[in-house]
């Protein structure tokens, strides 16, 4: 079984031979910008000037380099680029199954302007915790980048526990668009996130009033959760921080919340990002705003113009992050239950 890719070229080697004898150096740079050969061995097949030769030598050395390298060389040659010139591959046995080139994931449908809504749950006063000093920032910069990339923007700010899940409830009824942007920055506590009223709101309470059977106008269309809270207390010396946690004290950092899960719902086409891991805390400069929300808007602008998928800003968000602080770290996290590319760009653009 091991030997599949190898044995299949080795049985095909008369038929490749032929075909690929057309343009040798063709199939050579092909084989080259695919990475199969270094480029001392292209070189050195290049420099063979008799092309069948030059092709047998570049099987043989492809078959030298095993398996998982045949078997990209046999992706190549499915390739539309590589067919154009060798049409005689097309529908040839080599190339017949059970070899099956990588698919190619869609995107999801970004087209409406506005793309959608982004509401914002900003608490920074408290009944019994600490203000969070900074958070505003937050919020400016989220709605700045959220406008920019064509997104409704509702804003709410010191909510108690039960006006977030009515306004979350009543959006839910009335929400379209091709996106959904949810994006909440709060103390946190282990049961979920707090209210202003220091009551809890679960992170099922928060994204259940849009997932497909509740909200069907977002049916089968990108849900995204930004929260920004701690999800516990373990943290190292603090570096002028202070934590969103009832019995932190203050000083020139936050840290946002408690241990708290998320689950990420059976049904699809939901991300929740979360500015730190399990049972750690996450920080905000009173002054600046968060590591996390400024490094995802930070990014957001940067890549979307690229046309840099989701998932890859959030990696960028984590590198970003990871980075910062001396004595005290922090990584963000994401789960995800998405189908397709997510790719956001300026409606500008």
């Amino acid at each position: 079984m091991d030997e599949t890719f190898i044995q299949r070229i080795k049985q095909n080697k008369v038929f490749l031979i032929g075909t690929l004898n057309v343009d040798a150096e063709i199939i050579l740079q092909h084989v080259q910008e695919a990475e199969l050969v270094t480029r001392r061995d292209y070189n050195n097949l290049q420099d063979i000037h008799q092309k069948e030769k030059r092709v047998i030598e570049l099987l043989d050395k492809l078959m030298g380099k095993g398996n998982e390298t045949c078997r990209q060389f046999i992706e190549l040659l499915r390739k539309e680029s590589v067919l154009e010139n060798f049409p005689m591959l097309r529908n040839h046995a080599i190339l017949d199954s059970p070899f099956h080139p990588m698919r190619e994931v869609s995107q999801y449908k970004i087209a409406q302007i506005p793309r959608g809504v982004c509401v914002i749950i900003n608490n920074v006063n408290f009944k019994n915790m600490s203000e969070r000093r900074g958070s505003d920032e937050d919020q400016k910069y989220l709605t700045r980048v959220f406008r920019w990339l064509g997104f409704v923007v509702v804003e709410h700010r010191n909510k108690t526990a039960a006006e977030m899940k009515n306004l979350l409830e009543e959006l839910g009824k009335t929400v379209d668009g091709d996106c959904f942007v949810c994006c909440v920055l709060s103390h946190g506590v282990q049961e979920g996130v707090c209210g202003s009223d220091d009551g809890v709101v679960s992170v099922d309470e928060i994204r259940e009033p849009f997932n497909g059977i509740t909200c069907k106008n977002l049916a089968g269309k990108p849900k995204l959760f930004f929260i920004q809270a701690c999800r516990g207390r373990k943290h190292q010396d603090p570096v002028e921080v202070q934590a969103d946690a009832p019995e932190d004290g203050a000083s020139a950092m936050e840290v946002d919340g408690d241990d708290f899960d998320i689950t990420i719902p059976s049904e699809s086409d939901f991300l929740i990002a979360r500015s730190t891991t399990d049972g750690h805390v996450s920080f905000r400069n009173q002054k600046e705003g968060s590591w996390f929300i400024q490094s995802l808007c930070r990014n957001l602008e940067e890549l979307c113009p690229l046309g840099k998928d989701i998932l890859e800003i959030l990696v960028c968000v984590n590198n970003d992050v990871s980075h910062q602080g001396i004595q005290s770290k922090q990584m963000p996290v994401h789960e995800v239950a998405m189908r397709k590319k997510l790719i956001l760009r300026p409606v500008n653009h």
